[in-house]
């Protein structure tokens, strides 16, 4: 015969109520919660099977909402989704500051002109980009089935003009002096960038068939920025290209991404204790933090490189 006891706990706040289930069954208990206005928080075993990726994430998930309204209502309370919103939220902002008011924290120098302050912006609208594109993902992704496959296309949309916009910026201070390397290096990029945009865009590309294809180009995509270094290794010698492009602040913002990307595709820390880090802590929430390390790496390199340059021209009109 089955014993099962059930407990039920309500806390009431002012903004809503929170009820607590504690389900016993043969000594194993399962637990969910529920937030009323239309918002349910739910443990795994209770997701529809649409929104399962993370076995190792027990709680905490807003189960399906249909609802906009219910979506952004979820960004007024804690989840296991709550880190990732706001760890790409605040910085999108932030950057999108940046761009707005370019001309008061971006050192100006006699030689600085209109396009300094647009390849400047075009790395921070790309960032900008990518966050905000990520951050309303998360969001929106318990809406439905449909909603969170279109939102995951844009998230990767979002990684795409991240790079394009990276690697383009970088190029314009490390071939300055140099048209045709420019020009060549970013006919690659933006090739390379139109291909994994079709590939994350496209219905027929996310079949689990062509998975590997799609981490192939992705992989291929990030490793094309090798090209324009080892070319300016030839052209320019190792000390300069690495002062023109900044290399050490290139480098590290790739171990930052490289860093994140592991430790999101291996599940860690959340695979060595399940339910620990439902909350705070898991790999989406660390790599999502390391992302915007990185994307502030590659600003400082980029301001370096800036500043490298115009201090140069500079010198030459004196």
């Amino acid at each position: 015969m089955v014993s099962q006891n059930i407990r039920r706990r309500s806390i009431t706040s002012t903004s809503s109520t929170v009820t607590t289930v504690q389900v016993e069954k043969d000594g194993a208990k399962s637990s969910y919660s529920y937030i009323k206005r239309g918002v349910q928080l739910v443990t795994w075993e209770h997701l529809p099977d649409w929104q399962k990726d993370n076995e190792h994430i027990l709680s905490g998930y807003v189960k399906e909402t249909n609802s906009i309204k219910a979506c952004l209502h979820s960004l007024l309370f804690i989840h296991n989704e709550s880190v990732n919103i706001f760890s790409h939220l605040v910085p999108a902002f932030c950057f999108m500051t940046t761009i707005i008011f370019d001309k008061y924290v971006v050192e100006r120098y006699p030689t600085t002109t209109l396009k300094d302050y647009l390849m400047l912006d075009l790395f921070l609208f790309g960032a900008f980009t990518c966050l905000m594109m990520s951050s309303a993902f998360h969001c929106l992704k318990a809406h439905s089935p449909y909603v969170s496959s279109f939102g995951n296309k844009l998230d990767y949309l979002g990684i795409v003009v991240l790079i394009v916009s990276s690697m383009s910026s970088i190029l314009y201070y490390g071939f300055y002096d140099n048209s045709f390397l420019y020009f060549t290096f970013s006919a690659i990029t933006f090739t390379f960038g139109l291909s994994c945009a079709v590939v994350s865009l496209g219905e027929r590309f996310r079949a689990r068939e062509w998975r590997p294809y799609r981490a192939a180009m992705f992989v291929a995509f990030g490793l094309s920025a090798l090209l324009p270094i080892f070319a300016g290794f030839l052209y320019y010698g190792v000390q300069e290209t690495t002062i023109r492009v900044q290399l050490k602040w290139v480098v590290l913002e790739g171990v930052f991404y490289i860093f994140g990307a592991l430790l999101y595709g291996v599940r860690f820390p959340e695979r060595l204790k399940p339910g620990m880090f439902d909350i705070w802590g898991h790999s989406h929430q660390l790599f999502h933090i390391l992302v915007v390390v990185a994307a502030l790496c590659h600003l400082r390199g980029l301001l370096g490189s800036y500043t490298i340059v115009h201090t140069r021209l500079s010198s030459l009109t004196q």
